[in-house]
């Protein structure tokens, strides 16, 4: 009764300070956006970006990873360098507008459009990844395709002429190259379960169990290597 008590506290608090966070962001962005010219779709994409960062944060997802794979699955040298991108993307986004007009695609409103689309459709399928009860190759794919359209979305609702080649030169080839870990190391897990219900005749669905038995298999093996 009182580890709920707990759990529900902990709930209320965490979603007061998403509450907090967005509307501050609300206010912080418009004055900080307010006094430029061709303002107000950069504002209502950033509210977007806000907001979606906000339900991740209190759901307690991986902003960048899907997290099919535990969490010590995640190396940092893959994270690290996509999360920097990302936040560093956002940043110049935001400084183009306010500094750095002469950067800017001068194509208002159709290129903020496109920007605002192509992060609800990041969203979109973000989510249509985490339909299936059992992850798969197509699950994996379709999340880094999300973070494809999530990338570009900052390019184009910042109208950044700087953004734009910086997402796809290198952000592209980290979102592939974090596909390509995840797929590979959720085939050797998928092999590992086959194997189990084979031989051992294990019959549990719980996928967490199964992570559990097979990392503390190979940390085995790997100490008596």
């Amino acid at each position: 009764m009182a580890n709920r008590i707990k759990i529900n506290w902990l709930r209320w608090l965490r979603l007061a300070w998403v509450a907090f966070i967005f509307l501050y962001s609300g206010l912080f962005f418009y004055n900080f956006f307010k006094p430029f010219n061709n303002w107000f779709l950069a504002y209502i994409y950033t509210m977007i970006l806000v907001l979606w960062l906000c339900v991740e944060y209190y759901k307690k997802h991986l902003f960048f990873q899907s997290g099919f794979l535990p969490l010590d699955q995640y190396k940092w040298y893959l994270r690290a360098p996509f999360a920097l991108l990302f936040y560093s993307s956002f940043v110049i986004g935001c400084a183009t507008l306010a500094w750095w007009q002469t950067n800017r695609i001068h194509l208002y409103p159709f290129i903020q459009i496109l920007g605002i689309l192509a992060l609800l459709y990041s969203i979109f399928m973000r989510r249509q990844a985490f339909t299936k009860p059992v992850p798969d190759d197509e699950s994996i794919t379709r999340f880094y395709l999300s973070l494809l359209f999530l990338t570009i979305s900052l390019a184009l609702g910042y109208s950044s002429l700087f953004v734009l080649p910086y997402v796809i030169i290198i952000g592209y080839p980290l979102i592939f190259w974090q596909r390509i870990y995840e797929i590979k190391r959720f085939k050797k897990f998928e092999k590992y379960v086959y194997e189990e219900k084979k031989i051992n005749k294990i019959n549990t669905k719980n996928y967490f169990d199964l992570w559990e038995a097979y990392i503390d298999k190979h940390s085995k093996k790997r100490g008596k290597q």
